[in-house]
Order: structure tokens, then sequence, then C-alpha cells
């Protein structure tokens, strides 16, 4: 065929000819569209605020990928090699941006093809605001309590603040950050851990160093109570002299150990007065003294003084 001729030949009826070659590629990219499989796995979306900016609302922290490609290739990707970020270094003042989110590919998929990636959300929007810092302390959370008869009466964190860093904000509203909680159930004597410091809020930046020392002291609870209707007795009174009258009862206020004072028995306590120096009948004032274990301080006592009379034995009977 003469070249005129051949050239003449595929210039003809071109119209129909490009409309068939444009229905071939379509039919084989549909056919490839449907002989590809998809796999989907989520990844941690990255977003790198720039020097001296933090972002200062929430934003979405993890994206959707989806792979599309031959089934053998894509499920040996590993999602770690699927890297999603979205770069708002370019921005030098505060506002709000929207970028797109862009996929960088790592490791065995960049050998991988034909591999489509798509991501969602395809584009984030942040609120840039100024970065600042602040020391604020450290609040314990306590729970439960020591068993009966004992007390948590001090404890120290080490160290008591930390530094924070974030939208201003933010961080300007912060007065203490927590920590976990600390469970006092069955602490009977002096402990030490580890707590871990609670990250209360995703967009404040925490220290490096996330626990400190909590130590506790826990002693014997030491309470306060007053018992009435305690015996008041005489000693070492002649046996020629008795009391006209019975003697009254008092009250006693002590404080000791919570477990000692639950535990005592009818007559550990008692007011004693002396009649040693009673020689003779008749009315005396007579000073009564507490007569308790000596685990306990004596806090108060009723009566301190006793206007009594002393009559010679045997008399009451000679009177009826």
């Amino acid at each position: 065929m003469k070249p005129r001729r051949f050239l003449e030949s595929i210039f003809s009826n071109w119209p129909a000819k490009i409309i068939s070659l444009a229905a071939a590629a379509l039919l084989f990219l549909f056919y490839r569209a449907n002989t590809m499989d998809e796999r989907f796995f989520s990844v941690p979306l990255r977003v790198d605020p720039p020097a001296g900016l933090a972002i200062s609302k929430p934003y979405p922290k993890s994206a959707r990928v989806t792979l599309r490609g031959k089934e053998e290739a894509i499920f040996s990707v590993i999602e770690e090699e699927i890297e999603v970020y979205a770069d708002f270094g370019r921005f030098q003042s505060e506002g709000q941006y929207r970028i797109p989110v862009r996929v960088a590919r790592q490791g065995t998929s960049l050998n991988i093809e034909p591999l489509d990636i798509r991501v969602e959300p395809s584009e984030i929007s942040i609120t840039l605001e100024q970065r600042i810092e602040k020391t604020v302390a450290l609040e314990p959370v306590i729970s439960g309590s020591p068993p009966l008869g004992y007390d948590l009466v001090q404890y120290t964190i080490v160290p008591d603040s930390v530094q924070i860093s974030g939208p201003r904000s933010i961080v300007n509203t912060v007065e203490a950050v927590g920590l976990e909680e600390i469970d006092l159930d069955e602490r009977t004597k002096d402990f030490t851990e580890q707590v871990r410091i609670l990250e209360e809020n995703s967009l404040i930046q925490y220290p490096r160093e996330r626990t400190v020392v909590f130590r506790g002291i826990v002693r014997e609870a030491v309470i306060i109570k007053t018992f009435e209707d305690v015996d008041i007795i005489s000693i070492d009174l002649s046996l020629d002299l008795r009391l006209a009258e019975p003697l009254p009862r008092g009250s006693i206020r002590i404080q000791g150990n919570q477990r000692a004072i639950e535990a005592l028995l009818p007559g550990q306590l008692r007011l004693v007065i002396d009649c040693g120096e009673i020689e003779k009948p008749g009315p005396q004032t007579l000073y009564p003294q507490p007569d308790i274990p000596p685990v306990f301080v004596v806090l108060k006592f009723e009566p301190q003084e006793l206007d009594l009379t002393f009559i010679l034995a045997g008399m009451e009977e000679e009177q009826e």
C-alpha cells in the first residue's frame, strides 16, 4: 500500500475510530475496576501545627484508608506503611485553616502497582492559637478508706507540680492536673507507689515523665469520746465511817486510739475519791480523780468536786 493511501485509511472516518478507542479504554478500565479488590483500615492522622502555635479545637485523630488493587498485593501492605498527615506548618498566625489530607507510602507499599489509595476525611479544618506554658499543681484522686481504726493522716507527691503547654484559651483555665485513683482500702501501713498523671485533654501537652511518686502516711485513728454514767468509788475509808448518801454517777471524756476505745469494757473507766484522811464524821468536800488505762488521755471529767457527809458506821441502823 502506498504511503498516501495508508494515511488516508487511518484518518478516514476518524470520529468513529476515536469513539471506538474511547469505548475500548472505558471497557478496559471497567474490567480492571471490577477485578480489583478493596481493603479498609484506620490509621492515625498526624497533624503538625507550626512552632509557637497549638490546635485549640478538637479534630479527627484517625483516618479511614481504602486500598484498591490486586488481592494478594493490598493484603500484603502493613498498616504502618501508610502514613496519613496534614501539614499546617506554613501558617504562622492564629486563625482557622482548611487543608487536604495527604498520604505517604512507605516500605513494601512503594513497590505495589496498581495501588489506589483513598482517605477519609479528604481534608480537615483546624483552629490555631498561641501556644503557652504553665506550671500547675497535681491533684490526687483518693478512693476508699483504711480499715476501722486507721486514717490517712498525711501524703506527699513528688513532684507536686508539672508544666503543661497548649492553646492559650485552654491552658489558662487549668488550675490542677489530676492523678489516677489511689485506693486506700486495706491500708494499715505507710505506702509508696508510682501514680500516673491523667491526660484529661488531648489538646494539652503533658510532661514526658507521666508518673509521680505518691507517699501516704497511715496511722491508727485517734478519736475523742465521752462516757456517761461512770462509777464513782471511794477508797481507804475508815471502817468506823460510812457515807450518808450513795455516790452519784459521773462522766469522763477521753482521747485515744479508736480500736482501743471501742474495746473498752464496763468498769475500765471510773472516778475515785480518796477518803484516807477522813477521820471523823461530818461534811467534807472531796475531789474525784479519773482512773483509766494509761493509753488514754483525759480531756474532761465531771464532777470535779463532791460535797459529802460522813457518818459513824451503824448509825443508819440506829436511825431506822
